[in-house]
């Protein structure tokens, strides 16, 4: 149990967008952590699609009526906002053990979603040509994607992920923008015939019970020290 001497860490207040700024120690604190998950994520999701490359075993994960799913190149904008995402977290998470929790569940989420990648490997979808301004926008968006890891969608996972982070920060109104934003990633990834609905089902979940187990660890452990 905690001793009566022992004093908490600061809790962060909720703020909202902007209205406070990181230190420069918040954000080279911010920008170590970065670092540390974005090579994890490349070794793991580069990995995968390689090993995947390798063989020719593949499940069929969607629907039939998945194919009815309009094909929307304009979505690639919406694809590509989980980068903005990203950078909005240091104005919004502002302390290091929170910034540490959501590294740990990323860390979690990514390495659980290799295990998907490997084992349940998916056929690919297959999209009209596009061509012009968002043809070239979507095929930047499709080559940051690869090409053989399909469940869980990774890219769904970290916009939750990092939404379910920021969101326990915020006001309701800001939260409630947060959540639109990563709805409309998920949207994208099936209007750009990225992923299957099983995949962005998966990854959203995974994503939070991610997130909640990290909470929920360091929650019990600040009791029991």
């Amino acid at each position: 149990m905690r001793s009566q001497g022992a004093t908490r860490s600061p809790v962060q207040p909720r703020t909202d967008f902007g209205t406070t700024m990181p230190g420069w120690q918040q954000l080279k604190h911010f920008s170590l952590v970065a670092s540390f998950v974005s090579c994890w994520f490349v070794l793991i999701y580069g990995t995968c699609d390689w090993v995947t490359s390798l063989h020719t075993y593949r499940l069929k994960l969607g629907f039939d009526w998945e194919s009815r799913i309009p094909f929307y190149p304009p979505a690639s904008l919406a694809y590509m906002s989980i980068y903005p995402l990203f950078l909005l977290i240091p104005f919004v998470i502002q302390t290091r053990r929170n910034l540490n929790l959501l590294a740990v569940s990323l860390v979690s989420l990514i390495g659980c979603s290799g295990l998907g990648f490997l084992f349940l490997p998916a056929y690919p979808i297959s999209h009209a040509s596009v061509h012009g301004f968002w043809g070239e926008v979507f095929h930047i968006a499709d080559a940051i994607n690869l090409n053989h890891n399909h469940l869980p969608s990774l890219h769904v996972g970290l916009a939750v992920a990092c939404v379910s982070a920021m969101s326990r920060h915020t006001s309701p109104l800001a939260g409630m923008f947060l959540w639109i934003w990563a709805t409309a990633v998920a949207a994208s990834t099936l209007l750009l015939r990225q992923h299957y609905l099983v995949d962005v089902v998966t990854g959203w979940c995974l994503a939070l019970i991610c997130v909640r187990v990290a909470v929920t660890t360091s929650q019990s452990n600040r009791i029991t020290t």
